[in-house]
Parts: C-alpha cells; structure tokens; sequence
C-alpha cells in the first residue's frame, strides 16, 4: 500500500488498509468531520446565489420539487469557487484514486436539498442502475459532503450495507412519485434481496463525509422536520472509463464531456 499523505494539518489523507476493507465489505465508508468547519461556512454561504440563480446566466442545471422548491442543483464544481476546490480537495480525491485508479475526473456534482417539510423521497436504486446506460463500467464513487445535520426526521440517506456485491440490479423508470423521473428498484426484488438488518440511516453533521460504491443500494424518505438537509454529491469516474458512444446520449450536466482529471 502507498505510504500516506498528510494535509498541512497533519490529518491522513489516504485510508488505513482497515477503512478500505470496510469499504470493499460494505460498499460506503463513513467520515466525521473530514471537511473543515470554515470549508463548510464558504461552502453554506455560497449556496442561496446557487438556489436562486438560473441556469441561462450560470451555465447549472436545476431541478425542482412540485412545489416550486429546488431539488438539485448540477455543476457547481465548474461554476462555483468554493465547490470547485472541494472537488479537488485531496481529502476526498486521494481515496477516490485508491479505488478507482491514480486518474480519475468528475463525472457530476448535485446539490441536493430537502427543505423543510418539502423534501421528497428518494426510492430505492443504485446509481449505475442508470449509468451503464450511459456507456461506463461499475468504475464510479461518489462522495456526499454534508452541508447541514442530517437526522431521522430530515430525510437523511438510507443505505443497504453489502448491496454493492449483488451488481446492478434491473430498474425501472418511476414518473410518478415525484416531480422527477427516478430509476429505481421494483418492490419485488426489494422484498427478496432486502432485510432491515441491512438498512442503515446515515446521520451526521455538516462535514461529514460518506464515500460509496455506484452499486450500493440506497434512498431516503420525506423530510417531515422543521431542519432542512442539503449536501453536495460528487461522482467521480476513473479517465479509462469514460463513457462509450450510445444512443441517445444524456447531457453533460450530468454525464460530464469534460474529462480534465482532478
């Protein structure tokens, strides 16, 4: 294993071989704290320009819940400083190049928000259920920073720990639980792949950080609490796997044509 390096502030940026075997075994690996307090507040302060700004000006992309309320918001880390460096912050890109490969670039990044009592589910899905449609192989981790407390009662991510060794599972296209089309998991499978000693809540504060799998199951429930919960999801996808031409190519704000490694 490579030796580890530090940040200015002493702190490992390389995984232990025991946290990587904890994510080879389940498919996530969870971080307290990883991103700075003063990172999350440049971060936090950047954001209501993010929700309020339009797409034809900023160049992202955004999606809104029925209600008007936005539900993602794509692209920051082209268009947005302090995502941009979160990108690129060796704290999370130097795991990502354990697993995947020593290159690798940002296939997307998503705001996501659940804003109070607004906030929809998620279903159940893994998220190369949807890429391979894209022409990749199962070579692709994303990195979920929190920008706010994450709890029961907020929605926070739900996660199926070792669902990552099934491979992909067959989905289906849902048009009409949300206002936005979502790849997800029929209910059969669910009941025999499935059990509740699997499913674990992710909760935390902002600045933890959950590294995972692109075939771990995961969603995650309506935000019934007063709290909001945003966090930033970056996917990144080794360089030797990007995407093969395929009918009907989705668009880049979310299969990425820019392939400059981090």
């Amino acid at each position: 294993m490579a030796s580890h390096q530090t940040t200015s502030l002493g702190l490992t940026m390389l995984w232990t071989r025991q946290q990587k075997r904890q994510f080879d075994e389940n498919g996530f690996l969870f971080l307290p704290g990883l991103v700075s307090t003063d990172e999350i507040a440049e971060l936090n302060r950047a954001v209501p320009g993010l929700l309020a700004g339009d797409e034809m000006h900023d160049g992202m992309h955004r999606e809104r819940e029925r209600s008007g309320a936005i539900r993602q918001v794509y692209l920051t880390h082209r268009y947005s400083p302090p995502f941009q460096r979160l990108s690129t912050n060796p704290k999370i890109v130097e795991p990502v190049k354990q697993v995947l490969g020593e290159q690798v670039y940002v296939w997307h990044s998503k705001i996501n928000v659940k804003d109070a009592f607004q906030g929809t589910v998620w279903l159940w899905h893994q998220d190369y259920g949807y890429w391979m449609w894209d022409g990749v192989d199962p070579r692709l981790v994303s990195v979920m920073v929190f920008l706010d407390r994450a709890t029961l009662n907020n929605g926070c991510l739900m996660v199926a720990a070792g669902s990552h060794k099934w491979g992909r599972l067959e989905h289906y296209a849902d048009e009409k639980t949300t206002s936005y089309k979502q790849w997800c998991v029929d209910t059969e499978t669910l009941k025999h792949r499935l059990t509740e000693e699997m499913i674990q809540p992710v909760t935390g504060e902002p600045g933890d950080v959950l590294f995972f799998h692109c075939n771990l199951l995961h969603g995650s429930g309506h935000n019934m609490s007063p709290l909001p919960r945003k966090s930033i999801i970056i996917a990144y996808n080794d360089l030797d796997n990007r995407p093969r031409p395929v009918d009907n190519p989705r668009p880049d704000w979310v299969v990425a044509r820019q392939f400059d490694p981090v």
